[in-house]
């Protein structure tokens, strides 16, 4: 991590078809301003994935993921640029933000289809002896999960496979440093809502000023 003085590199991953009306699009935005307004320098870049999706994983593209690197045909370059481009922005952030709402009890096929694009062996992680190994290493990730339901509660926490997943395959690229702030049962009227929401916002002022 940079030390205070210097400028922090802030990626920020939203994941929702909802755009506009995105609980953890709204709660993530929250986040950049109370950055912003900090006595830091931070630079972001936020990859919107609503707006510009991440490729499907098909077959045209696992051939160029798997084929020598130095053998791609043009069109297998072309198809895997947006592989690298992720890659590049991920090893350039100092913090990454995963601004994730909950879909059927996981995280959204958009989200799905750009981890997808940087879980590459060879790139971001490998297989060894000793089992996996992960190079995206020396970063601080924040997960902003949403959900309809409150599956915090420990009667309901089995049913929830988006934290746990995404945690999962953070450690596997090689993030340790992980925080999660839920935003959850949103979907039990306005006032659990709007309860839901303070509390996230509390708890990333409490981290962009102690944390972040």
């Amino acid at each position: 991590m940079n030390s205070q003085s210097s400028s922090k590199n802030v990626l920020i991953i939203k994941s929702s078809p909802a755009l506009e009306a995105s609980v953890s699009n709204e709660i993530t935005d929250f986040l950049v301003e109370q950055l912003k307004g900090k006595n830091q320098s931070y630079q972001f870049t936020i990859r919107d994935l609503a707006k510009t999706p991440a490729p499907i994983y098909d077959n045209q593209i696992m051939q160029a993921f798997f084929s020598p690197q130095d053998q791609l045909t043009e069109q297998q370059i072309k198809v895997a640029a947006p592989s690298l481009e992720y890659i590049e922005e991920l090893k350039a952030a100092d913090i990454i933000v995963f601004a994730s709402p909950m879909h059927n009890f996981g995280i959204t096929t958009l989200l799905k289809s750009y981890i997808d694009q940087i879980c590459r062996m060879g790139l971001t992680f490998q297989y060894t002896e000793d089992g996996p190994e992960g190079f995206i290493k020396d970063k601080k990730a924040l997960i902003i999960t949403s959900a309809g339901g409150d599956f915090q509660q420990a009667s309901e926490k089995h049913k929830d496979f988006q934290t746990p997943y995404l945690k999962h395959v953070l450690n596997f690229i090689g993030i340790e440093d992980i925080e999660v702030v839920p935003v959850q049962g949103v979907g039990f009227g306005e006032e659990a809502a709007k309860q839901a929401k303070s509390k996230a916002k509390q708890d990333l002022t409490r981290m962009a000023e102690q944390v972040l």
